[in-house]
């Protein structure tokens, strides 16, 4: 209750999310990671700017990085 009232206090919007799922978590994990790393220490300057970056990325990994991912 105490972090929804932060979240509520910051005016941030609470996203809901799929329950867990084993056939997601995997590919996430690897994605989430993987760009973590790419993205670390980068700051933007609105919501745009990192939806930019994000896409950039996605689009500049070769399939076999997303075929390691889904195999691992």
């Amino acid at each position: 209750m105490v972090a929804q009232q932060a979240v509520c206090n910051c005016e941030f919007v609470q996203l809901n999310h799929p329950a867990y799922s084993p056939d997601l978590a995997a590919s996430k994990y690897f994605l989430i990671r993987n760009l973590k790393y790419r993205l670390l220490g980068t700051w933007f300057i609105d919501d745009e700017s990192l939806k930019i970056a994000v896409n950039a990325w996605s689009e500049s990994q070769k399939r076999q990085f997303y075929f390691h991912g889904i195999n691992s």
